[in-house]
């Protein structure tokens, strides 16, 4: 990397200190190699007798399996119809997608939703007769009291139906509150607020009788606006999770437990186990830390406009999906949830003398980086080839998304570290540092080191990382469903750092 980095580094110079004639003679030099060189390497292409692939993808052999990857981009119309493809042609034992499970529920069709995994059984005992076993869909908060044992009297307070007035504390003396869904005029209605109130008033779960005959279409409830948590959070001076589990009743049954608890001399009781659940949880503190990330960093302004915008992206994840359903073979999520890849962020970007040095070496690799994406080697995904292919396909609209989602991400993004790099000056010319004219020149400065800093640590956090943690995905999903043929749909970008592990490390579960 030291010996190619040399002389690239003299090239940009020359390129950049001469006339506007040599960079754009080199520039088209240099697309035409890239051109006569993908050509040749599509003619020289050896054919093994496997199925025929689309040019976006590529596969890897090792350990008596084969991996069949499809690199797309989320945005692209043509990345469904590789997904179709790829399937129709390899017929596999199991379809993996660049996706979490909270990622995918969201983007699933919500008639399909809850599962029957989704619910948790609970039994209720009326006295003189038999048990029955309920289920009933869960706070997502309630995996905070997993493996406890909950059991206790019902108790219904006809004076606050809702379970969202104050009636003391230790009112309801540990038993379980029965309440209904919604709320009257002027009061704030969500699941949270019931929790929080009902563990005031001593209770040890929340029921919530459903007003309607059907689940909400959600693996979880609970889930609110990040305003409707600030409300929360202001009025019970909480910025946790709600103390408390609460479930969700099917109305049926809720009413027969409700007339139990109002009938004079009436007796019912509950009892549960709170169930064990991976299903990604956030405070508000969490919740409030990665709105601000996103915020400043331009994501969430990108999304927020290309969702405006109505653009469908990660359609090709719902087509594996289905199409995976279709053939009765299953489809695995191996991509890590959003709080790991914010902790990853955070712990990459942080300035450590480790990060540092990662940084730098990142840089010093850049060469032979950008030298293999222009020129892909023979048995990776040719990534800006399959990108053209799929920039190809988009729509009038799918470019006006891009175009104005980008423009107004990167200047609010640039605007940012423009008013960190004056600050930064400023400060320093205050105190001496530096002299008015280099405080002048200083933001420029700084905001070079920091995207010179923080750009390779970023694709550390989001590509690398990722890379391997969906390789490990790979291996660990194949071993379970004893797959030999696998078919992996990722975005392009982490389909040859996938295929250069299954290269080195094979597709078998290694001892540490």
């Amino acid at each position: 990397d030291a010996l190619l980095c040399f002389p690239f580094a003299g090239i940009v110079m020359v390129l950049s200190t001469s006339g506007p004639v040599l960079p754009g003679v080199a520039g088209a030099l240099l697309l035409l190699a890239m051109v006569i060189w993908r050509v040749a390497h599509a003619r020289l292409r050896p054919d093994e007798g496997g199925p025929t692939l689309p040019y976006t993808c590529g596969s890897a052999r090792a350990d008596g399996q084969q991996l069949f990857l499809v690199a797309t981009l989320h945005i692209s119309p043509r990345a469904p119809r590789d997904v179709l493809a790829v399937l129709e042609a390899v017929a596999p034992d199991l379809v993996m997608i660049e996706l979490d499970d909270e990622r995918l529920n969201e983007m699933r069709e919500t008639d399909a939703l809850p599962r029957r995994i989704d619910l948790q059984p609970i039994e209720l005992t009326v006295a003189g007769q038999e048990p029955i076993s309920v289920l009933a869909q869960r706070a997502f908060w309630n995996a905070e009291h997993a493996g406890e044992d909950i059991a206790g009297p019902a108790r219904f307070d006809a004076a606050n139906p809702f379970g969202l007035g104050d009636v003391g504390p230790g009112a309801l003396g540990g038993g379980l509150a029965v309440v209904r869904r919604g709320a009257a005029p002027g009061q704030l209605a969500c699941f949270a607020m019931k929790a929080h109130m009902a563990a005031r008033a001593g209770a040890s779960a929340v029921l919530v009788i459903n007003s309607r005959p059907e689940f909400p279409a959600a693996p979880r409830i609970g889930t609110a606006s990040l305003w409707t948590d600030l409300r929360v959070a202001w009025r019970t001076r909480r910025c946790g999770f709600p103390p408390i589990p609460l479930l969700l009743l099917p109305p049926e049954h809720g009413e027969s437990l409700m007339s139990e608890c109002r009938r004079e001399g009436g007796s019912a009781n509950v009892s549960f186990r709170v169930l064990a659940d991976d299903f990604p949880r956030r405070s508000l503190r969490r919740r409030l830390c990665q709105a601000f990330a996103f915020a400043m960093s331009g994501v969430g302004i990108l999304y927020s406009i290309i969702d405006w915008c109505a653009v469908d992206a990660g359609e090709e994840f719902v087509a594996a999906e289905a199409a995976a359903g279709r053939r009765r073979v299953p489809c695995a999520c191996i991509d890590v949830d959003v709080d790991r890849l914010c902790s990853r962020v955070c712990s990459s970007v942080l300035p450590t003398p480790r990060n540092l040095v990662s940084a730098a070496l990142a840089w010093v690799a850049f060469p032979r980086v950008f030298l293999r994406t222009l020129f892909p080697a023979r048995g990776s995904v040719d990534v800006l080839g399959g990108a053209a292919l799929h920039v190809l396909s988009f729509r009038l609209r799918t470019w006006a998304a891009i175009l104005l989602a980008g423009a107004c991400a990167g200047c609010f993004l640039g605007l940012v570290l423009a008013l960190f790099g004056v600050g930064l000056a400023g400060a320093a010319e205050g105190a001496g540092v530096v002299g008015k004219d280099d405080a002048n020149a200083l933001p420029g400065y700084v905001m070079l080191a920091i995207e010179l800093y923080v750009f390779p640590r970023l694709y550390e956090a989001v590509a690398a990382s990722r890379d391997e943690a969906m390789y490990q995905g790979i291996v660990a999903r194949a071993a379970q469903h004893r797959a030999r043929r696998l078919v992996a749909v990722v975005g392009a970008a982490h389909a040859n750092g996938i295929l250069e592990r299954v290269a080195c490390r094979g597709l078998v579960p290694r001892r540490q």
